[in-house]
This record gives C-alpha cells, sequence and structure tokens, in this order.
C-alpha cells in the first residue's frame, strides 16, 4: 500500500511481510520513485528470509593473496610477515590478474618452471 503523508507529500510504503508490518518513508515525492523503493525493499527482505546471496566472480589470486596477507598482520613475526611479502610478489607476478579457478597444477608446473630457469633456488 502506498500512501502519501506530511505537508511535503511524502509517499511511504506499507506490506505485510514474516507476520510484521513494514511500514517506511521513501523519502520521495514521486509514485514512481515510491513503487520502486517499496519493490526494492520486499525484494531484500525475501532475499534474506530465503538466504539467497548474489554470485560473484571468484577473486583473482592478486586480491586473494592480499587478503590473506593482511589477515596475518599482528599474528606473525615481522620477519615471517616479510617472507611472505616476497613469496607473493614473485607469485603475483606470474599469476595476479587469474581468478583462484583458473590456477591449475599445470600452471603451478609451468611457473615453478619459470622460477628455475630465471635462476631461483628450488
Amino acid at each position: 500500500m502506498l500512501y502519501q503523508r506530511g505537508k511535503e507529500k511524502t509517499w511511504w510504503y506499507r506490506f505485510r511481510f514474516g507476520g510484521r508490518m513494514v511500514h517506511k518513508s521513501s523519502k520521495s515525492q514521486s509514485l514512481t520513485v515510491a513503487r520502486e523503493a517499496q519493490r526494492q525493499r520486499r525484494r531484500e527482505l525475501e532475499e534474506k528470509w530465503n538466504r539467497i546471496q548474489k554470485r560473484t566472480l571468484p577473486p583473482t589470486f592478486e586480491k586473494a593473496a592480499n587478503e590473506w596477507q593482511a589477515g596475518r598482520e599482528g599474528r606473525f613475526a615481522p620477519s615471517t610477515l616479510t617472507i611472505g611479502r616476497v613469496s607473493i610478489m614473485h607469485l603475483t607476478a606470474h599469476f595476479g590478474e587469474k581468478l583462484l579457478c583458473d590456477i591449475t597444477p599445470k600452471a603451478v608446473e609451468a611457473y615453478q618452471e619459470a622460477r628455475l630457469h630465471d635462476g631461483a633456488q628450488g
């Protein structure tokens, strides 16, 4: 149900969801905007109620590595964190923009061979 309130004729919406009344201002004087606000709020409640999560792409290697490193801050010695940063730097140069799900055992093997070819110690 949509209705106007106040001197400025702001549209409000009211509907029942999950046995409760949802009553909220659309903060707009436009009926079209109010309808859309009501529809969007109902959709948000339905998604939460049914535990529907929007799909997202898996993270890139670079993003996942940075999040992993950030989670280690304050829990490990500074020297351990430095070793992790250097290791991630080498891996990011090779895998940086790849999605995590695209990194295969063959890709890891190719990385190892490239590092050995560059003179890295195995």
